[in-house]
């Protein structure tokens, strides 16, 4: 019987898991731009890389992205020699924003594209490219959420069950 509670209780868990990851496959996207940039975002990892900022111009590129699922869009924009003036998405703008790091946006799911807008200044006397680096981490359902704490809470009573000494008759 012991080893049935122990099983069922590592089943429970593996369960929570399971679901828990199946969510994060949740969002559909698309990724372009009017500059037809290549784009490599699959819904849960990717980005661009060098595009081409003219000398002395300020660039401002908008991506589509459509997400249908909640969740939290981590973007990173990298560049040698190009500043990174703005990033805005989902009706938030970010100025005075240092290229490199990691900015996070949440994400309301929708059934329309969102726009993810990078503008990019060039001071430099030849043209200069940028990079991104695009993560996006679902928010798991109800259901997994309750698998989950279901399974933790079956293998916590498990752990506080007190054992019965067992008495050896000689």
């Amino acid at each position: 019987m012991n080893k049935f509670k122990s099983l069922m209780i590592a089943a429970a868990t593996a369960a929570g898991a399971i679901s828990m990851a199946g969510t994060a496959q949740a969002a559909t996207v698309v990724c372009a731009d009017s500059a037809a940039a290549v784009c490599s975002f699959d819904g849960s990892a990717g980005g661009w890389s060098n595009i081409k900022v003219d000398k002395k111009t300020t660039v401002a590129q908008a991506f589509s992205l459509l997400l249908n699922a909640p969740g939290t869009l981590s973007v990173t924009i990298t560049s040698n020699y190009l500043d990174l003036v703005s990033l805005s998405f989902g009706g938030v703008t970010l100025t005075g924003i240092t290229k490199g790091l990691t900015y996070q946006f949440a994400v309301i799911p929708s059934n329309t594209p969102q726009l993810l807008t990078v503008s990019m200044k060039n001071t430099k006397n030849a043209a200069y490219g940028y990079s991104s680096q695009l993560d996006f981490a679902a928010v798991p359902e109800p259901a997994a959420w309750g698998l989950m704490i279901g399974g933790f809470a079956m293998a916590g009573g498990a752990l506080r069950r007190r054992r019965l000494a067992r008495v050896a008759i000689a």
